[in-house]
Formats: structure tokens, C-alpha cells, sequence
């Protein structure tokens, strides 16, 4: 179907907006304004057809963040999100589409809606039981997502996450769009390191820098090994040895029982090399990434981002026999509810053997993997590419121009 073919109110609209006379308004519903959710921000922002804005938790704690003043948003607008803003969204904008990485607004503010999920991870089952509250807030905004729904879209990493969404999630296919992760876009280019050094209180241009990014669904990082307070000390006292710089990056702050918290806070006392980071002060992480020479995970979905830099990521299997039962956490809006589990296979989407660097089942070999991270930085380029490859679209640096695309199909639907 051509132009032509059109009624001629759609005719006026899409000639309008090529013509950058009538610009279309994205809502960017922020439940963590970084990785993806960000880069698309930035893309969208130096579009002359494309009016953006962005609501989220606390635009004062994101502007204080060293990518907010490298990368400054120009002529975005940032709202503090507050109950009005799920009631009417923000007053005087009509947004055309709501863009969301996972929270849901009471109301919805726009006809039509993009999932811009965050993050690939491991963790699941992501199926229709976990999904099931998720399901009902689209339902209620936007319409069925698990029949053909021209209002809303999900935004899919690559292939195995379609399917994994079509078939384990329950969205329609005719609603998903396999897209990428936008985050990518930024990561695959060059960086120099000295402009962000304002932002570190240790040297990160001639030092080596490691982020050790663990994800809270385990609980303590190292349990299935020894205890934290142990292993965490024999692990930055190596780092110390070496000479390394280290980015302990972990959730929200409140995701953590008080002595937990207190024990980091000891630990950064004793050492000054180590900066400790919870997502709710510091909420940005692509900063992290650009300046870090390994990523240490036990599995957090950042994993599947750093892959992009082709530097080395060392995954700490994250239980001791994956066919164990053990506790697992989440949160509720009860606070943190532990459930035991029959075994880890349960709670995984994705296998830990399916990743993109070097995995160690005991503590002797990540120390040895650390060195050898550290004196090999291409150690992981192929196989993290290879992952990229599998899941994640190549990481091609063309993921935000394939999201506009899909928002201006949705728009102009």
C-alpha cells in the first residue's frame, strides 16, 4: 500500500511528520533510566522528528552522574515521577507511545506502548505464572498482549528471546519485533578514559580497572563457596597485589539486609581502592562499563551489555550444583521475599554454561581467571562476539534506528 492508498488524515499526518512538521511524542517511562532505555534517549534526542521525555524516579540523583554531564540530554525534558504522573502521565504532553523498561504505569497516558524490557539475563522462567500481573497492567493500558494487538510491541533481543517470549511469556508474535539492545550502539565505540576521570576517586587511565557487578537473587555472592567476609577479602586483596582498580556495582540498596550493607561499607574502609555503588544512588552504568577492563558477575544481565566492549567478563556459577535446592530471592512490594527452590534449574531462562567469557565453579579458578583477564584483555573477544552473534543481534551499533523504526510503524499504524 502506497501514500496514496490512505485516508487523508493519515495522509496530512505522515506527510507532516516527514516533513518534521509534526513531531512524534515518546513518553520514556524510566524505572531505571540507563543501559538501553538511555541510549534510546540519546538517539531519539538528536532526531528533529521526535519530541522526548523522560519520567523517572529522581532526575537529581540522575544529573549528579558522570554520563548525564559527558552526554548531556539536550532538550529532554526530566520528571520526577510522582502519583499524577500515573494518573495523567506528564500535564500538557500527549505522548503518541509509552516507552517502558518493566514498571507499568496505573494509567496509561498513550493509546500504544514499547516494552523495552531491561536487560537479556539468565533469570527466569519469565513464564505465564511470573508474567501473570505484568499481563493484566498491559491489559488494562494497552489491550491484550497475548493475541495480535496493534497497540503495543515488545521489543526482543534476538531470536532465542522472541521465542522465548512467544512461547514461554505468552506475547502474540505479531506483537514482538526482534530488535537488539540500544545499549550496544554506545558501547561499541571508542572511549577515552581520561574524560571520565572526575567522576573516580582512583587513577582509571593508567591503572587497570576491574567492575564487579554481582546480581542480590543469590543472595551473599560467594555462599555456595565460603562466606563474603572471607572470600571478599582474599579476592581485593589480590586486586591490591595487582594494582587494580575495583567498581563494586551491586542493586538498590534496600534489596540488602542492614548488616549486609554494613559489611561493605567495612570493607571499602579497608579498601581504598574499591568503589562501592548501589543502583538507587547510582543509577547509571554504561559510565562503569566504559571504564572497566574485566566485568566479574554471577550472572547480572550488565554481562550481556559489557560483551559489546570485546573486554574479558569472568561468571562465577552461582550455586554450587545447579540440581541443589537453595534460597532464592525476589521482591515484592512486601519488601524481599526468599522462597526455597527445588534446584537453580527452575529459576534459569538461560543456561550459565550459554555466555560470552570464561566461568569458574570454585574460587582457586577465578583468582587464576582474574589474572588471566588482566594479562590477556582479548581472551574473551571471541566468544563474547560469538554470544552477541547468537542472542543479541551482532551488537551491529544499529539498535536504536530499528527501535524508531518500530516505534514509527506502532505510531502510524
Amino acid at each position: 500500500m502506497s501514500i496514496l492508498d490512505l485516508p487523508n488524515a493519515l495522509k496530512a499526518k505522515i506527510r507532516g511528520r516527514q516533513s518534521g512538521g509534526d513531531r512524534m511524542k515518546v513518553l520514556m517511562w524510566a524505572t531505571t533510566f540507563g543501559a538501553d532505555l538511555w541510549s534510546l534517549t540519546r538517539y531519539l534526542s538528536k532526531r528533529d522528528d521526535v519530541d522526548v521525555r523522560v519520567v523517572l524516579p529522581d532526575p537529581a540523583i540522575f544529573r549528579r552522574e558522570g554520563v548525564a554531564k559527558l552526554f548531556p540530554l539536550d532538550n529532554v525534558p526530566l520528571v520526577k515521577r510522582r502519583l499524577i504522573n500515573d494518573v495523567i502521565g506528564i500535564p500538557g504532553f500527549n505522548p503518541d507511545v509509552t516507552v517502558m523498561d518493566n514498571r507499568v504505569p496505573f494509567r496509561a497516558s498513550s493509546k500504544k506502548a514499547l516494552m523495552l524490557w531491561h536487560g537479556l539475563g539468565w533469570k527466569g522462567p519469565n513464564d505465564r505464572a511470573e508474567f501473570r500481573v505484568l499481563h493484566a497492567q498491559l491489559r488494562r493500558n494497552f489491550g491484550e498482549p497475548l493475541t495480535p494487538n496493534k497497540n503495543f510491541r515488545w521489543s526482543c533481543y534476538g531470536p532465542w528471546d522472541f521465542e522465548l517470549r512467544t512461547q514461554t511469556s505468552g506475547f502474540h508474535p505479531d506483537n514482538c519485533r526482534i530488535l537488539g539492545a540500544a545499549a550496544h550502539d554506545d558501547l561499541r565505540l571508542p572511549f577515552d578514559k581520561a574524560r571520565a576521570q572526575p567522576f573516580y576517586p582512583f587513577d582509571i587511565v593508567r591503572k587497570k580497572t576491574v567492575l564487579f557487578a554481582p546480581t542480590w537473587h543469590y543472595g551473599e555472592v560467594f555462599a555456595h563457596w565460603g562466606r563474603d567476609a572471607d572470600l571478599f577479602e582474599r579476592m581485593l586483596s589480590h586486586f591490591k597485589r595487582r594494582d587494580v582498580n575495583v567498581i563494586l556495582r551491586l542493586h538498590d540498596s534496600f534489596r540488602f539486609e542492614p548488616a549486609y550493607r554494613k559489611f561493605l561499607a567495612e570493607i571499602v574502609t579497608r579498601h581504598p581502592h574499591v568503589l562501592l555503588k548501589f543502583k538507587d544512588n547510582h543509577p547509571d552504568n554504561l559510565l562503569d562499563m566504559q571504564v572497566s577492563d574485566v566485568l566479574m558477575t554471577n550472572y547480572s544481565s550488565i554481562a550481556n551489555l559489557f560483551y559489546a566492549t570485546g573486554r574479558p567478563t569472568l561468571h562465577i556459577y552461582p550455586v554450587a550444583d545447579a540440581d541443589e535446592s537453595f534460597t532464592w530471592r525476589t521482591l515484592t512490594v512486601l519488601g524481599v521475599k526468599k522462597v526455597q527452590v527445588e534446584n537453580a534449574r527452575f529459576v534459569w531462562k538461560l543456561p550459565p554454561e550459554d555466555h560470552g567469557g570464561l566461568m569458574a565453579k570454585d574460587f582457586d579458578t577465578l583468582l587464576a581467571q582474574i589474572d588471566q583477564a588482566l594479562d590477556e584483555p582479548d581472551c574473551c573477544r571471541a566468544p563474547a562476539q560469538e554470544f552477541l552473534d547468537r542472542h543479541m543481534m551482532g551488537a551491529d551499533g544499529k539498535t536504536s534506528e530499528r527501535v524508531y523504526g518500530a516505534l514509527r510503524e506502532l505510531v502510524e499504524s
